[in-house]
């Protein structure tokens, strides 16, 4: 079964019975955001918007998605409409958050960056372009690939077509997949590849589900954001903020990490 659906079916069992309203929904030109609150507060979630997508176009129900519930909105994950899926992530997102503040001792989620996790001078393939990240690992000494569908140019690390993906991240000590493979679901074929990195991280706002099922499936670092004022959050996604502006004002880097995650 694909990840996010299966994440999804876990999330709706998880949430089951518990009293959730979705307070806010908006698309902007870099995320999405869901705000949700339940008997224990408020929650966030953000995912990517592939805006230059052919799939991106005005949406039918615009006006009307806050009035779903979360969970269904959450199964928007699955539209052909990226738009829609970027919407569904973030409110798949919103339920992550709320599952997680109350599960504590089975997430243990850290905070600490992605570089942290890779050691001086290894060779690391990222799939997506995260500019910030990139600086990061160069400083490290290491050595970077880039997977890219979009044209991006960088003069101190390659950027290749995803053509050659596989090869790429077969040569990786360290595999960074951005949250956005969540809402266009490359995921899957990242995760089919004959791979066996030391870390595999999946990593930006849009990577804040629940990890079991990617645990599951061999990632080993799911690292995303805990949004810490919902409201505020709204409004810098309907304002076109983009990461740097969530994490300035209402977001913060939240990391789960296999090695410290307690299955049932």
């Amino acid at each position: 079964m694909p990840v996010v659906e299966e994440t999804l079916e876990l999330i709706e069992e998880l949430v089951d019975g518990a009293d959730i309203t979705v307070k806010a929904v908006s698309l902007g030109l870099f995320y999405a955001g869901v705000s949700i609150e339940s008997t224990s507060g408020s929650h966030g979630g953000v995912a990517y918007v592939f805006r230059d997508n052919p799939s991106c176009k005005p949406l039918e129900t615009s006006g009307e998605y806050h009035e779903m519930d979360a969970v269904s909105l959450a199964k928007l994950s699955l539209s052909s409409s990226l738009a829609e899926a970027s919407i569904g992530v973030a409110s798949m997102n919103a339920l992550s958050q709320l599952i997680m503040e109350e599960n504590r001792e089975r997430y243990r989620p850290v905070s600490i960056d992605v570089a942290d996790l890779v050691k001086e001078g290894e060779n690391v393939a990222m799939v997506g372009y995260m500019g910030p990240v990139i600086g990061k690992l160069v400083e490290k000494g290491c050595r970077v690939n880039v997977v890219e569908m979009r044209q991006v140019e960088n003069p101190v690390v390659p950027v290749v077509q995803p053509d050659l993906m596989e090869d790429t991240l077969k040569e990786a000590d360290v595999v960074i997949v951005t949250g956005s493979s969540l809402v266009n679901r490359t995921i899957d074929e990242i995760l089919d590849m004959s791979i066996a990195p030391r870390v595999f991280a999946v990593a930006g706002p849009t990577a804040s589900i629940i990890p079991d099922v990617l645990f599951d499936h061999g990632v080993t670092a799911v690292m995303g954001v805990t949004v810490t004022d919902p409201e505020e959050m709204i409004k810098v996604v309907s304002q076109g903020g983009g990461t740097r502006r969530l994490i300035a004002r209402c977001a913060k880097k939240r990391a789960c990490l296999s090695n410290f995650f307690k299955s049932k």
